[in-house]
């Protein structure tokens, strides 16, 4: 049951996301399609990484983990809690840290004591999972040490990390579950397309907001 949830949510992710990325940003359907996003992606990465833990599949609980706290912090930028506000962040940037410093602990752990792979991964990935959860939640401090960020700083912060967790799934999909595409069209260029694609329109978006804003250019 876990399992069918994992991959319907990760569906409706995926599409939603895309969706997301389509249509004007900042309009009516945006919004729909990014709150029909973030909520199918807490869905999927909790149910994701319960999955994994019974699994014991140390990478992907953190993936799991990392993509759930991202996705969470991403909505909550620009749609902040009206209560609670202060607790709601400090929970979340604890949570960044602990995963954080958890997956480069079992990182080096495991490189340590001669290890190169973890379910089937090298090392590396679940430090590249670790370091990214770090930083996050180290510019998660900014937040909790201003009153309110400028419209053009939740705008950075909100792209970055909602376009990192479509990444993530996309990348999760398109790569690591690339057996269930049909073989007729599984090759190279179909299952890289979609993934360098989010991170084009990604770092396109990063570097709009950063220098413009949502306002249409001159």
């Amino acid at each position: 049951m876990l399992t069918y949830l994992h991959i319907l949510t990760g569906t409706v992710a995926l599409v939603s996301g895309t969706l997301s990325f389509a249509v004007m940003k900042g309009g009516n359907l945006h919004r729909k399609f990014g709150l029909t996003f973030v909520l199918s992606m807490i869905v999927m990465t909790t149910s994701g990484a319960l999955l994994a833990f019974i699994s014991k599949e140390t990478l992907n609980m953190v993936a799991g983990l990392v993509t759930f706290y991202l996705v969470t912090t991403a909505f909550l930028t620009v749609h902040p809690p009206k209560q609670h506000a202060r607790i709601v962040h400090s929970v979340l940037m604890m949570l960044g840290f602990a995963i954080g410093i958890y997956a480069i602990y079992t990182g080096l752990t495991l490189l340590h004591n001669g290890k190169t792979s973890i379910d089937g991964q090298p090392i590396q990935v679940i430090m590249v999972f670790g370091s990214i959860s770090l930083l996050a939640a180290i510019s998660d401090i900014r937040l909790m040490t201003q009153e309110r960020l400028s419209r053009k700083s939740q705008l950075v912060r909100h792209v970055w990390r909602i376009g990192f967790t479509l990444f993530i799934a996309t990348a999760s999909f398109f790569l690591g579950q690339s057996q269930v595409i049909p073989e007729v069209i599984r090759h190279g260029v179909t299952l890289a397309a979609p993934v360098l694609l989010v991170l084009c329109l990604t770092t396109y978006w990063l570097v709009r907001v950063s220098i413009w804003g949502l306002k249409r250019r001159a």
